[in-house]
């Protein structure tokens, strides 16, 4: 049996579970935290400290590029979900530098807002922290300030997909490939605590939602 090393609300790892619940494979999760990622390290031997990792056996599979898909070509291959056609390569990776970019900023930070609060104190901390050494001192609390204005980037930074659905019942055609599994972790992940909301004007990407679920 396979085992995911994870963060359960991370978009990344959605996205390779959700692949993976499509494959019908068995698996377990391991969760690590903010303050605590020693199953990470030690299954990786020091060599990776951020998640999803995927412990297959022997293989030990992690993200190693900027785009970051090794974990979800490895699970697309192992289990020929068809994920990654050829033809389709180069316009996925332009789709999957925008979901992680322009669609995953906005959103973990309003998803940071909601989330914090509820962490234990020292993860709390640990994971201010983390943000405010790469955001700045007080990142969290101008999110929070600014909740209405993340919120609307992360709506205006759908718009392209609300449109592409218009005409596909998944973004690149009539089946799901890896900017769907993308797309559908981000989503996600902003609304893992149950309190931000899909826009109510995205109708279509809601019926996508839906069917990736």
């Amino acid at each position: 049996m396979m085992t995911l090393i994870q963060m359960p609300f991370s978009p990344f790892c959605i996205s390779v579970r959700r692949m993976l619940d499509w494959a019908g494979a068995k698996y377990r999760e391991v969760n690590v935290s903010y303050c605590d990622r020693r199953a990470v390290v030690k299954a990786t031997r020091g060599a990776y400290y951020q998640v999803p990792v995927l412990v297959d056996g022997k293989r030990i599979v992690w993200d190693k590029t900027d785009l970051g898909q090794e974990v979800a070509r490895y699970v697309d291959a192992k289990f020929k979900l068809g994920c990654f056609p050829p033809g389709l390569d180069g316009l996925q990776r332009i789709v999957a530098q925008h979901i992680e970019n322009d669609v995953e900023g906005p959103a973990f930070r309003v998803n940071d807002v909601f989330m914090l609060p509820t962490l234990p104190l020292y993860e709390r901390t640990m994971a201010t922290r983390h943000k405010e050494r790469k955001f700045g001192k007080g990142c969290v609390e101008s999110w929070r300030s600014h909740l209405d204005w993340w919120q609307q980037q992360f709506h205006d930074a759908l718009l392209p997909y609300e449109a592409m659905l218009g005409h596909t019942k998944f973004l690149l055609g009539a089946r799901p490939h890896f900017t769907d599994f993308d797309l559908y972790g981000v989503i996600a992940f902003y609304l893992f605590t149950g309190r931000p909301k899909l826009p109510g004007d995205l109708g279509k990407l809601k019926r996508w939602f839906g069917a990736m679920q």
